[in-house]
């Protein structure tokens, strides 16, 4: 076994409280490529609740009755999926996770990692050169927009209340900008949990139908807007109260990171607030799990879009350089991720 689990990480993963797609996919790529491949086969939309045999899948499917044996064989050491006499069915966990009709599907987040893998042949000659051969936005088709995006939406379910938790506005707080939102799911539960604030996402124009659906779904049309823009390269709105930078740090280098923070600081009324939310290196103390997770984000992020996984001094000496104070750093249940705070 990879990592050794402390208390609080055995207690939240036996509860599926900590999404096991995420963990699997990061402690195993021979484990996670099996996943992969069983989502992507639509192998796992013929499992359910009731048993169905290796015959009747491979049929469904027009794949090998063999390659489901071993599959299906892959997904039950990872608590996915059992078997008895009369065939295959999902588990708890199965269901919860990889039924497409479950609220806490992580099918999509699954065939974004299973895209991501099949470039990792190339690490080595990013390792040699210091830096990868092309940075995957650039390549990304319609498809790989809906993977990236949908799985976006998966994660942010599993810790959308524990962060709107953890952020505390002011009373009567009206203006907020989330830059990379793409979704808009954090925007939309703090506009909820406060009732005089409207939200402005900032993000590409391939994702608006994504924070499109979000924000219909959540009827918050009158709250929440989409603005298309490249936020690196063109003006912030001004006479803003608060800036969400929700995993976007990750793929920008120092230097990028250090001239949006000033760009943010300046879009800013007097007491306005910035919050990142990311993987921070060194948020789990010794948790071995915390530092796999944060390491393997680290050379992925490297490999696909030259970017790190950054400590909290790092974040913040930008937020000083920039103006900032009151940087404070809080730990979230997913490991390796955290929230930072800081102020005009």
């Amino acid at each position: 076994m990879i990592y050794k689990f402390n208390f609080i990480e055995k207690m939240l993963l036996n509860k599926d409280i900590i999404a096991h797609p995420f963990t699997d996919i990061g402690s195993n790529v021979g484990l996670a490529k099996a996943l992969g491949v069983a989502v992507k086969l639509k192998i796992t939309d013929q499992l359910s609740s009731e048993e169905k045999s290796s015959a009747q899948i491979a049929k469904q499917c027009s794949v090998s009755e063999k390659g489901v044996e071993l599959l299906l064989d892959c997904l039950e050491a990872m608590g996915y999926t059992e078997r008895n006499s009369k065939g295959w069915k999902f588990t708890k966990r199965g269901l919860k996770f990889l039924d497409k009709n479950s609220p806490d599907s992580f099918r999509y987040f699954i065939l974004y990692c299973d895209w991501l893998f099949n470039s990792i042949i190339s690490l080595e000659d990013t390792i040699v050169h210091g830096k990868p051969s092309k940075i995957n936005y650039d390549v990304f088709g319609e498809h790989e927009w809906e993977l990236y995006s949908r799985a976006m939406i998966e994660i942010s379910r599993t810790n959308l209340k524990e962060v709107a938790g953890k952020i505390k506005l002011p009373p009567n707080t009206p203006k907020l900008i989330d830059l990379g939102g793409s979704h808009g799911q954090y925007s939309i539960e703090l506009c909820k949990r406060n009732n005089n604030l409207s939200a402005t996402i900032l993000d590409f124009e391939t994702v608006r139908k994504y924070a499109d659906e979000c924000i219909q779904m959540h009827s918050m049309q009158s709250r929440v807007q989409f603005e298309a823009t490249d936020f690196m390269k063109e003006d912030l709105p001004q006479g803003n109260d608060a800036a969400l930078l929700f995993n976007i740090i990750h793929g920008l280098t120092p230097e990028q990171n250090q001239s949006l923070f000033e760009k943010i600081f300046s879009s800013l009324n007097k007491g306005g607030q910035l919050i990142i939310l990311d993987q921070i290196k060194g948020v789990g103390g010794n948790s071995q799990l915390s530092k796999a997770t944060t390491s393997f984000m680290a050379l992925n992020l490297f490999h696909q879009a030259n970017g790190n996984a950054y400590s909290f001094y790092e974040v913040r000496a930008w937020a000083n350089d920039a103006g900032f104070s009151n940087q404070q750093l809080r730990k979230l249940h997913a490991p390796g991720f955290g929230l930072i705070s800081c102020e005009k």
